[in-house]
């Protein structure tokens, strides 16, 4: 036998699911011909020059910097004798 408070939630429960099922199953409000083209950006030109450092190695840098600063940290240094402390 169910409490009251479990039925009522129950009963709270059985439209919300019709309401998402059915807002799942409905048409879209646009078909996908009616809706504006995506415009990109141009591309780069030949004349732009590249950067001196390649991305890869300019995050590498950046994380490696930011492990190490992680690592200088009190609690990251000298793990502490009891778990969760």
């Amino acid at each position: 036998m169910m409490h009251a408070p479990v039925r009522r939630l129950c009963s709270a429960m059985l439209p919300v699911l019709a309401l998402c099922l059915t807002a799942c199953a409905s048409r879209p409000l646009a078909p996908p011909g009616a809706l504006p083209p995506v415009l990109l950006p141009p591309p780069p030109s030949l004349g732009t020059p590249l950067p001196p450092v390649s991305y890869s190695q300019t995050a590498a840098e950046r994380i490696r910097s930011w492990h190490d600063r992680l690592m200088a940290t009190p609690l990251m240094r000298a793990p502490s004798e009891t778990p969760g402390r």
